[in-house]
């Protein structure tokens, strides 16, 4: 099976991406046992905290799982990056044009309430 050299490029820099986001993840779970641990361990902030460190790292690593995952099979997915891409695009342009619709009506609203008010300023 051949592969290009800009597929190797991707998985590589994908995986490394992997690496990174699984080192931050047993970074958080040692914030965790630290604050666990800590002096003050049964204070409610200690609690949240070491809470918000487990779920990090929890998370990071589903996502270093996932950039593996993709890494890995970076040559079957190439037809799906092209689709995503392009729904990327488009969503992207979508979202810039209703952004302008929006400007445009609140334009509108705006002119709108500065001349009722100075009809409103001259009748008095």
């Amino acid at each position: 099976m051949t592969h290009r050299s800009g597929e190797r490029v991707a998985a590589v820099l994908t995986f490394s991406g992997a690496m990174i986001l699984a080192l931050g993840s047993f970074g958080f779970f040692v914030v965790s046992v630290m604050v666990a641990t800590g002096d003050e361990r049964g204070e409610p902030v200690s609690v949240a905290i070491a809470g918000m460190a487990i779920g990090g790292g929890f998370l990071l690593l589903i996502l270093a799982g996932v950039a593996g995952w993709v890494a890995i099979n970076i040559g079957e997915l190439r037809e799906w990056a092209r689709t995503v891409s392009l729904a990327a695009f488009v969503a992207s342009v979508e979202g810039k044009l209703h952004g302008a619709l929006i400007a445009a009506r609140h334009a509108e609203d705006l002119l709108r309430r500065r001349a009722q008010a100075s009809t409103w300023a001259l009748r008095r």
